[in-house]
């Protein structure tokens, strides 16, 4: 009885994480969520536990499909029809095929080998997961371009590109240059950026050497005349930091515009500059960024199997102590060659 309350309450919560999954990342597409990694790891990474556990010891085919097919519905519930019904078929094709490997890998082993089937399993999920996210990201935007227009539409992809393209960077800066992103995502101006990060710290490291040649007790007019000459020489390194910005990037740079609207300039124009020289069309940008996309989400669902595949694996252990999942032994007839040398 244990071990069926167990596989019958495996398939449930895959039908139940399937959906929160599908409405996550539903929320991460549309912006609607703030923290669009955070939340699609941790919805698909307690689907990927209860997926790898039912397609293990979950034998009877009926079962599990049913489940598979409860979990794909819940897909174009969030996505809509029309072109998201092929995403959803094409899931379903994938879960299959992964429960049918996991099953050929059990019955061919002679010992159950929990580490290679957890391993194996999370594998395949993990990049059908990935497939399926990128696949929804350009459907999403091929179904949006008949009621949008193509200028909203290439805003749109710019923005997402920026989002994605500072997210990325956030990964490899080091921790004191982080908050420049911080900055960027919070629309700071121009001016306030070159500011902050760039011509204060110059000034204040010249007005200490100029402290250091002053008297302590110079007069309340010299310290004036030195706060005035700081404010001056702050506009002049303001606008000359904007004028070598402007040429480094060919785009205009007015010192009132959000960073981020200057980066998201240089973006365009260097994408308009390659598709002229191509001679394709822009709309083909969400293909790379769908590509794009998918490669980000497989290159963080490595590091996220790790760790899925070591919870997995205690998970394993946990129910085998207590008893709610056996293993037992059986006689097999092989076939072996008869080799002649």
């Amino acid at each position: 009885m244990k071990n069926k309350i167990f596989a019958y309450t495996i398939l449930i919560l895959n039908v139940i994480a399937a959906w929160i999954s599908w409405w996550v990342l539903w929320g991460a597409i549309i912006g609607s969520m703030r923290h669009v990694w955070l939340f699609p790891i941790l919805a698909f990474g307690f689907w990927g536990i209860v997926f790898t556990l039912s397609n293990i010891f979950v034998r009877d085919r009926k079962f599990i499909h049913s489940s598979f097919l409860a979990s794909v519905i819940g897909y174009p519930v969030f996505f809509g029809t029309g072109l998201h019904l092929l995403v959803a078929l094409l899931a379903a094709l994938f879960f299959v095929f992964i429960q049918v490997q996991t099953k050929k890998e059990i019955e061919h082993g002679i010992k159950v080998d929990f580490y290679h089937l957890v391993s194996h399993t999370l594998k395949y999920f993990v990049t059908a997961v990935c497939i399926v996210i990128a696949l929804t990201y350009y459907f999403s935007i091929a179904q949006q371009s008949a009621k949008l227009s193509p200028g909203f539409l290439e805003s749109k992809t710019l923005e997402v590109e920026m989002e994605w393209g500072l997210k990325a960077a956030s990964f490899v800066l080091p921790e004191d240059k982080k908050e420049l992103v911080e900055e960027i995502n919070n629309n700071v101006t121009v001016d306030e950026f070159l500011s902050r990060n760039f011509i204060n710290p110059g000034i204040d490291s010249s007005m200490d050497a100029v402290k250091d040649i002053v008297p302590v007790d110079s007069t309340e007019t010299a310290k004036l005349i030195g706060n005035a000459a700081a404010v001056k020489m702050q506009e002049e390194m303001l606008a000359k930091s904007k004028q070598d910005l402007a040429k480094q990037l060919g785009v205009n740079v007015v010192g009132e515009r959000p960073m981020k609207e200057v980066l998201m300039a240089y973006i365009d124009k260097t994408e308009r500059e390659f598709f002229e020289y191509s001679g394709t069309e822009k709309f083909y940008i969400p293909v790379i960024l769908a590509f794009g996309l998918f490669l980000t989400a497989r290159i963080l669902g490595t590091a996220v199997d790790i760790f899925l595949g070591l919870l997995i694996l205690g998970i394993i252990k946990l129910l085998r102590v207590s008893g709610v999942v056996s293993l037992a032994k059986e006689q097999r007839d092989v076939a072996v060659i008869e080799y002649s040398i």
